[in-house]
């Protein structure tokens, strides 16, 4: 094997090097692009009821919080603003009851006024429940979506939380019951 082999620079290896060193060159001198911020953590409401009427000031506009009511039940789908946010793709069902909208897959149909939901089929109901078994795995729970003139539950003044598989009930008689330990 010939020495002078090993020295030999062609056309491509001149192409090669030009390369290398632009790109070494382009990483001596980049600037440091400082990391987006995070997200602004909003603090959790404290777990209330409320009629469709206080539920409506919760839409990313006129509060910080975003929450929908979906089967009776409030979310705080903030951290989802992204999709919930006003102007953003579910944006209309903020400070709704998103039950029937989501169960009809038609965002139109979200309502102002108290919804029994009558009318909505069993399919419907079904996807609305999905949605619901998602939300209460994701989102924080607030309280429950009330007719205007009901009784609000007492929760003892805790914090809105994600509650899993816990239900809304024993949230309720867990908050009466320490009220009553209280007393």
């Amino acid at each position: 094997m010939d020495l002078s082999s090993w020295f030999e620079f062609t056309f491509y290896d001149a192409i090669f090097l030009v390369f290398v060193l632009g790109f070494f060159l382009y990483w001596l001198t980049r600037s440091e692009q400082p990391l987006p911020l995070p997200p602004k953590e909003v603090a959790p409401l404290t777990m209330t009821d409320m009629t469709c009427e206080e539920l409506r000031k919760y839409d990313g506009v006129k509060n910080e919080h975003i929450l929908f009511g979906l089967n009776g039940t409030i979310y705080d789908v903030t951290r989802g603003k992204n999709f919930y946010g006003p102007g953003k793709s579910y944006g209309s069902l903020a400070g709704h009851d998103a039950t029937r909208a989501l169960g009809t897959m038609d965002q139109n149909a979200v309502s102002e006024q108290w919804d029994d939901h009558t009318g909505l089929s069993a399919d419907e109901q079904e996807t609305a429940n999905e949605w619901e078994t998602q939300f209460k795995f994701k989102y924080l729970t607030v309280g429950r979506l009330i007719k205007d003139g009901s009784e609000k539950a007492d929760y003892g003044g805790r914090k809105s939380f994600v509650r899993g598989a816990e239900s809304l009930d024993s949230i309720i008689n867990a908050g009466a019951e320490d009220s009553k330990k209280d007393n």
